[in-house]
């Protein structure tokens, strides 16, 4: 499988061969040297890898779904793809497999350079491409439980970015199994991602009641959350139905959102109002039971690496990994070792950062026997600072790296 590397390496290549005939042409011009065009190759690409966010009225603060938009910022488009920055996903290809990647294939990492770096022609005038919308339908069909925030919320004009949680009764009275989850943005120029849990205590409850406002913040929540999120949604990153695991809603549980609203130079300074669904997929009890395991590392000793693992004690399947990483680390390498030495690639990191969390599904369920040892070993920067930050899952917001591994053990939900 190609590498993020190897598509680097090609794609630059690509970039030289192009700007190589152009070095004698004056700088208030750049003649049309690309074999591909915006309506007819490039649109397509931007459709489907950027136009979730790069779109008029989305999260980011440029439209790339249409030329007029798009071609003032070629260059950047040709800075943030070489530099392998967008999408925003870090994982290496080929070291584990994911059915929720996000990676640009080399072909297309191609003909974004060539068209950027050759004179970005618009196309034949008469091919418009359709307008890019906010979907009014949800991605992985009608949810079995739709649920909307009980109130909008109202982040006004002087706040650029906020962190609120929100209690959405289910007002199930039986115990459900909870196969998926996806999230409609009511407010989607600023809702930037959303961290869905099940609540069956009352604390959400009890901290939405002692607020003022709808919802509550991070500072009165700070006894929320106290383990893995149900799902995680952000904006062009595809929600994940389990085929044969689930997890248990309890009845009469909440569903609690926890909402980030950030805000772009071009929606700054605007107030919005915001009530966004939830939608739930539901299941029977004849799937395996879905649970969580925290890893967390120590406080880093010196030198350039850190190292932490963890045994498994029970026969499990791996389905994702969440990780949080609040260290400057070049990369991070997840694997799993098996009683007879066998190891299993999971997830590598290049360049982590906690701006775009991320669940990384794995394409197919990783069997693991008991005895096995997940290890984890980041390579950090020089004089790496660390930047403690409250954890998506509870985890000890000191730890500089803490990851929650998603299996399914043998255990059926009716059991």
């Amino acid at each position: 499988m190609t590498t993020r590397y190897g598509r680097w390496c090609l794609g630059a290549a690509v970039a030289l061969v192009v700007v190589s005939g152009q070095v004698e042409e004056t700088e208030s011009h750049t003649p049309i040297a690309s074999r591909w065009n915006y309506n007819e190759h490039l649109f397509p690409i931007f459709r489907d890898n950027c136009g979730s966010c790069h779109r008029e009225g989305g999260i980011a603060p440029m439209s790339l779904v249409n030329y007029q938009s798009a071609y003032p910022w070629a260059q950047s488009i040709r800075e943030e793809v070489l530099g392998l920055r967008m999408p925003p996903w870090k994982a290496e290809d080929g070291f584990g497999d994911f059915r929720n990647g996000h990676a640009l294939p080399a072909h297309e990492m191609d003909m974004i350079l060539e068209w950027s770096s050759g004179g970005y022609p618009q196309g034949p005038r008469g091919l418009r491409p359709d307008p890019v919308a906010e979907p009014d339908a949800w991605p992985l069909g009608a949810p079995d439980l739709e649920l909307d925030m009980p109130e909008p919320f109202t982040v006004d004009a002087g706040t650029n970015e906020l962190v609120r949680y929100f209690v959405l009764p289910t007002g199930t009275t039986e115990e459900r199994f909870v196969t998926g989850a996806d999230v409609m943005p009511g407010a989607g120029a600023i809702v930037r991602d959303v961290a869905i849990y099940i609540d069956d205590t009352g604390t959400a409850r009890a901290l939405d009641a002692e607020d003022e406002g709808p919802g509550f913040g991070e500072a009165e929540g700070r006894d929320f959350p106290t383990g893995a999120p149900l799902a995680l949604w952000s904006p062009g990153r595809r929600s994940v139905r389990q085929e044969d695991a689930a997890r248990r809603l309890p009845a009469g549980a909440d569903i609690v959102a926890r909402v980030h609203y950030k805000k772009t130079w071009i929606t700054e300074y605007e107030e919005f109002v915001d009530q966004s669904r939830v939608g739930l997929y539901v299941g029977d009890e004849s799937r395996r039971t879905v649970d969580s395991m925290l890893l967390s590392a120590p406080l880093p000793a010196g030198g350039l690496t850190l190292r932490f693992s963890q045994r498994i004690e029970q026969e499990l399947s791996a389905l994702a990994i969440l990780p949080e990483v609040a260290i400057e680390a070049r990369d991070v390498r997840v694997v799993a070792v098996t009683p007879d030495g066998t190891r299993v690639p999971l997830l590598f990191l290049r360049e982590p950062d906690t701006a775009w969390p991320t669940r990384y599904w794995f394409d197919a369920p990783i069997d693991l026997p008991a005895g096995s040892t997940i290890e984890v070993d980041a390579l950090l920067h020089p004089g790496a600072d660390q930047a403690p930050g409250r954890s998506l899952f509870g985890a000890d917001p000191a730890a500089p790296i803490r990851l929650v591994v998603d299996y399914a053990s043998g255990t059926a939900l009716a059991d």
